[in-house]
């Protein structure tokens, strides 16, 4: 899946590691319970439709994120144009069962959804990035 984003490229990989930017785009009374980005670090939500959680398998910021989710490994990859970013995500399943699984549960329309949300999100980016994010990214966890 590919979309483009009117914002830098740090600021759309924000939306994907900031802890105060997450539930803004994922909505549905999302709480971000866990996340720690960097590599072997782990994420954990609290949504509207159970938990998800995962593992962050790279972090290239502003590159790159490669992470477990759920039952695939997920790549987004953050394309520099300018003011402009171009966001490819890629979902790998070990079965296509898996796949044709998790489409029926709608993941397609909630990603488009989703991406609405963040393109909202990263243009508000700015002094309201959070310190931790800005600075060093495996800072950026919540405590429990």
């Amino acid at each position: 899946m590919e979309r483009i984003f009117d914002a830098p490229r740090g600021h759309v990989f924000a939306v994907w590691i900031d802890l105060k930017l997450i539930p803004e785009w994922w909505g549905d009374g999302t709480v971000v319970e866990e996340m720690d980005v960097r590599p072997g670090g782990t994420h954990r939500f609290r949504t509207g439709f159970g938990v998800v959680e995962g593992e962050f398998r790279e972090v290239d910021a502003p590159e790159r994120l490669v992470q477990t989710f759920q039952n695939h490994l997920q790549t987004l990859e953050f394309e520099d144009l300018g003011d402009w970013t171009k966001l490819t995500q890629t979902m790998r399943f070990a079965t296509t069962e898996e796949r044709d699984t998790t489409m029926q549960y709608g993941v397609e329309e909630g990603a488009k959804g989703g991406f609405a949300r963040g393109r909202a999100a990263a243009a508000t980016i700015g002094d309201t990035m959070s310190t931790a994010t800005r600075t060093d990214t495996s800072l950026n966890r919540r405590e429990r």
